[in-house]
């Protein structure tokens, strides 16, 4: 059940982990007295697979200790506007339109940048203040929330996501974005600091809606499947970044999962191979051999086992890790069936398993009506040694479930 905590200012209040839609960046700075006689300098940033070099101006972080107690914290942001901040929030802002960065990774490029400014760690009390002022500054809503010797950043947001604190004051809720996110730890009590820079500001989106330009590291790996009696070995290679990306990433809609694309390098090695050993195969075995693949190609292993906590992938990270479950061979095959196929499918949710259904006349076996169309299904994950389709996964005969994604084909 989804609840909701209200936050009298200067109350405390216990941090829960809720659903919240998604939106994307970009920025303008307010303007703000700036010095004049301070020297321009130069930041370099290693930022994922990109390194970034940063204006700034001598003077732009704080010198003293950030002290984590309400008046304090409040008087603190009229200081960092004396500071002069402009020259460096404007060459964040340009990295991140020229590399397609979204909220999150401009937050992330921030934060970063001034772990490095400061010296400091990238969760001390000193640089989440400084990317909290620099993310007002951008025009974000954001409060700031703190307990004992930490504070955090937290973000104004429509989108939704899970696993995640958050808190909702004045009917808008609020995302802790300081500590990677899912690190941090709901049900703990804080305080929220009684000050917000930008009551009417935008909303911060989560959504990747194109992958940024920070990504370029490749890795290659064989897959060996079983189909038919013959075992088949498939060299590729992949984006290793974007499990890298994702790793710290707040979890967005299931659906976000589903639709994102192979990477060009995925999409240039695996697609021709697959596409090699289904030519001159009717529509059945094609199917066939693409639920052999994403079943017997890789380990199983359930995301508690595997990674402690809830772990969708795209496409790209079946081939990072060695471990994947149900909704990840379902995000690999639903993009494998829309670029060899291009056939309707649905993506069918059980309470604790996803499958696919493909509309395929003329294959007989269970099917389930959506949007005037029979689809059979066809289930990514198993019988592991098995290429057999139009089954429903068994235990699930007589299980309700409902249809999360959906390609209509051309």
């Amino acid at each position: 059940m989804v609840e909701s905590v209200s936050c009298k200012k200067g109350t405390l209040f216990m941090f829960i982990t809720r659903c919240i839609t998604i939106s994307v960046i970009l920025i303008g700075v307010a303007s703000t007295p700036l010095s004049a006689a301070a020297p321009l300098r130069s930041l370099q940033v290693q930022f994922y697979d990109q390194s970034i070099v940063l204006d700034y101006q001598e003077g732009l972080a704080y010198p003293h200790e950030v002290r984590i107690e309400e008046l304090a914290l409040r008087r603190l942001f009229r200081q960092f506007e004396r500071r002069p901040y402009v020259a460096f929030l404007e060459s964040v802002q340009e990295k991140a339109r020229s590399l397609d960065l979204n909220d999150w990774l401009y937050a992330e490029l921030l934060n970063e940048a001034l772990a490095k400014l400061y010296r400091q760690d990238r969760q001390s009390p000193e640089v989440t203040y400084a990317t909290y002022f620099m993310l007002a500054k951008s025009g974000f809503d954001v409060r700031l929330t703190y307990r004992e010797k930490q504070i955090y950043v937290n973000v104004y947001t429509e989108d939704v996501i899970y696993e995640i604190p958050v808190i909702e004051e004045n009917g808008r809720k609020y995302a802790n974005i300081s500590d990677g996110g899912r690190t941090s730890s709901p049900g703990r009590s804080m305080y929220l600091l009684d000050q917000q820079p930008n009551p009417n500001g935008r909303a911060f989106g989560f959504q990747i809606n194109r992958w940024p330009l920070i990504l370029t590291e490749t890795k290659g790996r064989n897959i060996a499947f079983q189909f038919r009696g013959h075992t088949y070995e498939i060299p590729v290679q992949y984006q290793a970044g974007r499990a890298r990306l994702l790793e710290r990433y707040p979890l967005v809609s299931e659906s976000w999962y589903l639709d994102a694309p192979l990477s060009p390098e995925l999409h240039q090695t695996l697609v021709p191979q697959l596409r090699r050993l289904m030519q001159g195969q009717d529509l059945q075995t094609s199917l066939e051999l693409l639920v052999a693949f994403t079943r017997s190609g890789f380990v199983y292993q359930d995301d508690k086992q595997a990674f402690g906590t809830n772990k969708p992938m795209v496409s790209d990270e079946l081939f990072y890790y060695p471990y994947s479950d149900c909704e990840d061979r379902c995000a690999l095959f639903y993009a494998l069936v829309k670029v060899l196929l291009d056939v309707p499918m649905i993506v069918i949710a059980y309470d604790d398993h996803l499958t696919v259904a493909v509309a395929a006349p003329g294959i007989r076996g269970d099917t389930v009506k959506y949007d005037g169309k029979s689809f059979v299904f066809c289930d990514p994950t198993g019988p592991q040694a098995s290429a057999e389709i139009g089954r429903i996964p068994q235990g699930y005969e007589e299980r309700s479930f409902e249809v999360i994604g959906y390609f209509p084909g051309s």
